[in-house]
């Protein structure tokens, strides 16, 4: 008999909260929605959700509010985001670093997979892959006969310790059994510095106009794409992957919310930024970006979130790289 009242207690528990979910979901939203941007204004990820708000507020009908709470390579304010209350009020942008820094970090106090839910995927953007014209070398193929021909005599540059092209060098690295050796800088405009000036001979980093110009002068080669296949934006340049098969890897740039938010409010959210994304105008903002629109559903940009874990969990563990 205890046992039955326990159990009824417990299913009108689990129904109230369905009726709160519920009723949370049918309002929703009916007031600001802030966005926490966890990196400074001006950068990357800032400019594309600055871009965004726009759109957002006509698709759901209240302001959208932007933050940027800085520090601790993006920790801050992705605590910030997991201590908020799961509304679908408070909303984290996130990118690579989100799943990287927590095995990076030993005092990042959260957990991309279990703090955070998905709420969708804006844009993606290849990596170029660098060299000094010093190197005998047109192509990846001859990159790799001449790293292994000299093992431990190239160097690689990036914007720190643990940063998305330090991660993918050290892939690079481990899909073509090479040991180039890491040279990290203060940022990505030093690192490609650094092999403009030959300080290191190798660099992947994000596409802009000044490395287009700097190729187009001679004074750097660029070998190749990291995406799955070439980009549209460079179609003359092989992917990696044509050379070494299923090599990719890609910056992504995304929305996600508190753990526990209810799914009928990720729903809307989601809808609301696939239309967002779909407009033309904020097609033609991703592209001038460098970036590709990647409008998709919560479930499928969770899944593209855990294959990220898995990879650099490999990846750090295989190249040695300890949390400090």
């Amino acid at each position: 008999m205890m046992f039955r009242r326990q159990w009824l207690a417990l299913s009108a528990l689990a129904l109230s909260a369905l009726a709160l979910g519920s009723a949370q979901a049918d309002t929703f939203p009916s007031r600001p929605i802030k966005i926490v941007v966890p990196f400074a204004a001006g950068g990357t990820g800032d400019v594309l959700i600055r871009s965004l708000q726009e759109p957002l507020q006509r698709h759901l009908g209240q302001p959208i509010v932007v933050e940027n709470r800085l520090g601790a390579s993006g920790s801050m304010g992705t605590v910030f985001v997991k201590s908020a209350p799961a509304d679908g009020y408070t909303l984290l942008q996130v990118g690579n670093s989100t799943v990287t820094t927590p095995m990076l970090q030993k005092t990042a106090n959260y957990d991309s997979q279990k703090d955070l839910l998905p709420v969708g995927l804006i844009a993606t953007t290849p990596m170029v892959f660098l060299l000094n014209p010093v190197v005998p070398a047109a192509d990846i193929r001859q990159l790799v006969d001449y790293a292994r021909a000299n093992p431990g005599k190239l160097e690689f540059s990036s914007a720190g310790r643990g940063s998305l092209a330090h991660l993918a060098t050290e892939s690079f690295n481990q899909a073509a059994g090479l040991k180039m050796v890491f040279v990290p800088y203060q940022g990505a405009a030093q690192a490609v510095n650094a092999v403009l000036a030959g300080e290191v001979k190798v660099a992947l980093t994000t596409p802009s106009d000044a490395i287009n110009a700097f190729v187009s002068s001679g004074r750097v080669k660029m070998l190749a794409v990291s995406s799955e296949k070439r980009s549209p934006l460079l179609p003359e340049v092989p992917a990696i992957s044509e050379t070494l098969p299923n090599f990719a890897v890609n910056a992504f740039f995304g929305l996600s919310a508190p753990a526990g938010t209810p799914p009928a409010v990720i729903a809307k959210l989601n809808d609301a930024l696939n239309k967002s994304i779909a407009e033309p105008a904020m097609q033609a903002k991703l592209k001038a970006l460098g970036m590709f629109p990647r409008p998709a559903d919560a479930a499928s940009f969770g899944d593209m979130m855990k294959r990220d874990h898995a990879l650099w969990t490999g990846v750090i563990a295989k190249a040695g790289i300890e949390a400090e």
